[in-house]
């Protein structure tokens, strides 16, 4: 079995080409092959659109799963309600480079729907059916991490789409001694220090570099792409 990992892309689908060539080629030692994308592929980025049509259509021979990150939520929520409110914190995150990217005007008459018909009914189907959790192994797959204190049967999707603290405070282990792989909270580079966590977030939005984890067998390394 290989499995590689992925963190947060945010529109930044040049690095995301990058990576996902490199981690495919990584992926063909093993005959069972798993491909997982913590989430917030979108916002922040001029390639939210083009990352997420990349993630539905996977990789050939692999098990693809993407995981719904906050900023995946965020959208949703935003295109539910059209509430000002909602629209003002999709775009507070980021929202308006993918209206740029649809060729929408936030505002003009109509531009949800307009935002709705750019993305496709298929792709946004597809968001709403997205995974917070997924589990292979001993390795649980989250976007921003876990409530350290309760089962994985009875974690809440906000908590594993949101959350910060206590869970980055948390020193582990957690529940069934599961090793978590996730993103969300930015850091300069990927700290391999705490024995039950890795967090794949290196920011490429602002630091250009979108990092990815290789898993074989007992062995694991980084896989990068920086611009």
């Amino acid at each position: 079995m290989a499995i590689a990992a992925i963190g947060d892309v945010h529109g930044q689908i040049d690095l995301f080409d990058a990576l996902r060539e490199a981690l495919a080629e990584e992926l063909c030692v093993a005959p069972s092959r798993f491909f997982v994308s913590v989430g917030d592929l979108v916002d922040r980025g001029p390639g939210s659109l083009a990352a997420l049509r990349r993630a539905k259509a996977g990789l050939p021979e692999t098990t693809a799963i993407t995981l719904k990150g906050n900023h995946e939520d965020r959208l949703l929520s935003m295109l539910a309600s059209a509430r000002p409110e909602d629209v003002a914190h999709w775009l507070e995150f980021g929202g308006g480079d993918l209206a740029e990217e649809a060729g929408v005007r936030v505002g003009m008459s109509g531009w949800v729907e307009a935002l709705k018909a750019a993305i496709g009914q298929d792709l946004l189907d597809w968001l709403e059916r997205l995974p917070t959790l997924a589990r292979i192994g001993q390795l649980v797959f989250v976007h921003a991490g876990l409530d350290p204190e309760a089962p994985l049967a009875e974690q809440h999707d906000r908590t594993l789409m949101w959350t910060r603290r206590p869970w980055l405070d948390s020193p582990g282990p957690y529940a069934e001694t599961v090793g978590v792989i996730h993103g969300h909270t930015p850091q300069p580079k990927v700290d391999l220090s705490h024995p039950h966590r890795i967090n794949l977030d290196t920011g490429a939005y602002r630091s250009g570099l979108l990092s990815g984890l290789v898993i074989v067998g007992d062995r694991m390394r980084l896989v990068m792409a920086a611009r």
